[in-house]
């Protein structure tokens, strides 16, 4: 059953999807100081392997040092170079792309060359600025603010379930990143409501699930909803195979801001979706499938079978889901309506009320309210 029983009212305004104003208080509000998903240890298996990403306006590499995950901001302390535009690679040195200073993993400076034109050598500005970084089960995280909440304090009851649902037995089988031209909180707003199902996914999900077989839960930190589905029989048949309990649930859980997890039978699906400007963003989703943890050929076989048939699946749902962004961005563009939320959408009203609170009514609604 859901919570509320009656429709609610639509907190933000169609402003809120594509001010700059908005977009910067959320940036400051939001999201700097919160911990983001920045990629899994399948993404970077080998020391010396590297990626780099453009987040909130700041360019960042994340590097594999054996085992050890650190984060840096991709500026060389020498003369604001960045350190490379490679997009992901492999190199067991940590070396500046223009005039060749290598780092260490602390981000000091190791081999300089010529460095006697240097001296008096200047420690404390020849360092490379770290970004906070830690792990939980197979995923790395970052945080941009130096202090606030540990990623533990941050996730709050999630931690051991990611830590646990995000890692072997289960491994990673697909990553897609893709960029949309729509305000990241059309994404959430999305993934938090199943009243869009018939319409935009009848050849995937098909039909409303009825609200008898729904549960919610909605706090000022997260939402989730659980839904007990007979449809689901072969999957807890797969997860049988792996020695692992069935369900015949779907769990869908959001972490504010922009973190969303799905647990079904030997599946898990991480979404989330980073602001690029006002009314852009890119999404990202990764696909952990049930391997076991050290599987024999038939295991192998099975393992790969499941994760190929689930990837094709979700990659269908994330098309026709993509295929919508665009218009709802146009239409919040052009609105005159002040928007509805039945009660099948609360988590989506639950979500708008963290954003509220935190950022506050856009500068004409307070003006209206105090005359």
């Amino acid at each position: 059953m859901f919570i509320n029983q009656g429709r609610l009212e639509h907190l933000l305004t169609p402003a809120q999807y594509f001010t700059p104003e908005q977009h910067q208080l959320e940036l400051e509000r939001l999201f700097l100081p919160s911990w983001h998903l920045l990629a899994s240890k399948a993404d970077l298996p080998r020391n010396g392997d590297f990626l780099t990403v453009e987040l909130f306006g700041r360019p960042l590499i994340l590097r594999n040092f054996d085992g050890d995950y650190r984060a840096f901001i991709n500026v060389c302390a020498h003369r604001h170079c960045l350190l490379t535009h490679v997009r992901r690679g492999n190199d067991r040195r940590f070396v500046c792309q223009y005039h060749g200073w290598e780092y260490n993993k602390e981000g000091r400076t190791g081999r300089i060359p010529d460095a006697t034109c240097f001296r008096p050598w200047d420690r404390e500005n020849a360092q490379l600025k770290t970004v906070r970084t830690e792990v939980c089960g197979d995923l790395i995280f970052i945080c941009l603010e130096k202090g606030g909440l540990s990623l533990a304090d941050h996730l709050g009851p999630y931690y051991l379930r990611l830590a646990q649902s995000f890692a072997p037995p289960y491994r990673q089988a697909k990553t897609w990143d893709v960029n949309s031209p729509a305000n990241w909180k059309v994404f959430i707003e999305n993934s938090l409501e199943s009243y869009h199902v018939p319409i935009v996914h009848p050849k995937t999900f098909r039909n409303l699930p009825a609200e008898g077989l729904c549960e919610h839960e909605l706090t000022d930190s997260y939402t989730w909803y659980k839904m007990v589905d007979e449809s689901l029989l072969f999957l807890g048949w797969c997860a049988r195979r792996f020695g692992l309990h069935a369900t015949r649930t779907y769990e869908h859980h959001n972490i504010h801001p922009n973190l969303n997890f799905i647990c079904l039978d030997g599946v898990r699906l991480l979404m989330t979706a980073f602001p690029t400007s006002a009314t852009t963003c890119r999404h990202r989703a990764c696909l952990f499938t049930v391997r076991g943890e050290n599987p024999d050929w038939f295991h192998q076989v099975f393992g790969w079978l499941l994760a190929r048939v689930i990837t094709l699946f979700v990659d269908k749902v994330n098309k026709e889901d993509l295929a919508i962004y665009p218009d709802v961005q146009r239409g919040l563009e052009a609105s005159t309506f002040r928007g509805v939320i039945g009660t099948r959408e609360e988590r989506v009203y639950a979500f708008q009320k963290y954003v509220l609170d935190r950022c506050g009514a856009p500068a004409r609604d307070r003006t209206i309210a105090a005359g």
